[in-house]
């Protein structure tokens, strides 16, 4: 495939699992990308978030000398598929460019908010810090200090999240997936708008693409390579990955009886997960 732009979730797709910060080999990997096209993070985080745990570490990694490239082809997807940013780098922030609006048919957000803050309690909590779209619960390990994080553990919590949304859900309403969709990252769980999942992150980015960078895109945007590692049904890479748009790689778990997403597999035919099955598949299209 000539790929003409590049998606990427952020946390064990682009690191390690279970690890924040990027390493110097995928900044580098990244930057030798986006020389060639636009590239976009599509990430549960909020912008905050994001530019708190990643952008940082992304500008202390990029050269002076790549910095105005880089990030002129640098996209923020985020809050899982529900808002999208272009990076100005003449002004040094990013600029929204589409937002989702969260569907109150179901229950006000705020309303929802507060009725899980204490119902998934036991396990996590409520994150209230400037997520404007979606609704977003961390376990109480996910901002442990990061030589005493237990991934297991906070993918374990993570899970029983999971069920208890599932649950409040169902009650309040059977029909809450025509509303909502409900995504495990293996850190915490996202509620987005159905209409704003990370399958909307694509069409929005090769929409955005399009009008303002005069890139053409078939109608399924096969043209844009996408990044995941959690591609199950109720992983937060679900609509991410299952092929209606894109091009979709795993680097994380598989979707038994499906074709979506793809494996990537070294020159022997081995399985490569997280940054490292990334950075192989960047390098494979950079040559």
């Amino acid at each position: 495939m000539d790929y003409k732009a590049a998606m990427f979730d952020f946390d064990g797709t682009v690191t390690s699992d279970g690890v924040y910060r990027l390493t110097h080999e995928m900044v580098d990997a990244l930057v030798k990308l986006a020389h060639k096209m636009p590239i976009a993070f599509c990430t549960g985080r909020q912008l905050e978030s994001f530019e708190k745990r990643a952008m940082s570490a992304i500008v202390e990694e990029v050269s002076p000398d790549e910095k105005s490239k880089f990030f002129e082809n640098f996209f923020l997807i985020a809050e899982n598929g529900s808002m999208g940013y272009d990076y100005n780098p003449d002004k040094g922030e990013f600029e929204e460019f589409y937002r989702s609006k969260w569907p109150d048919e179901l229950m006000d957000r705020d309303e929802i908010m507060s009725k899980l803050h204490e119902a998934v309690s036991e396990y996590g909590e409520i994150c209230y810090d400037a997520h404007r779209v979606v609704v977003v619960m961390r376990t109480h390990m996910t901002d442990a200090a990061q030589d005493a994080r237990d991934i297991g553990e906070i993918n374990r919590l993570s899970r029983e999240i999971y069920k208890v949304v599932l649950e409040f859900l169902s009650d309040l309403n059977p029909n809450y997936g025509d509303f909502v969709h409900v995504g495990d990252s293996g850190i915490g769980v996202v509620i987005s708008p159905a209409d704003g999942d990370k399958d909307n992150g694509i069409k929005q980015f090769g929409r955005y693409l399009s009008e303002n960078r005069g890139i053409s895109f078939g109608p399924d945007l096969r043209e844009i390579l996408v990044v995941g590692d959690r591609p199950d049904a109720k992983g937060n890479d679900h609509y991410f990955l299952n092929g209606k748009y894109g091009t979709p790689y795993t680097v994380g778990s598989l979707v038994e009886n499906s074709e979506h997403p793809k494996p990537v597999l070294d020159s022997d035919g081995q399985r490569l997960l997280h940054d490292k099955g990334t950075i192989y598949l960047i390098r494979s299209i950079i040559g």
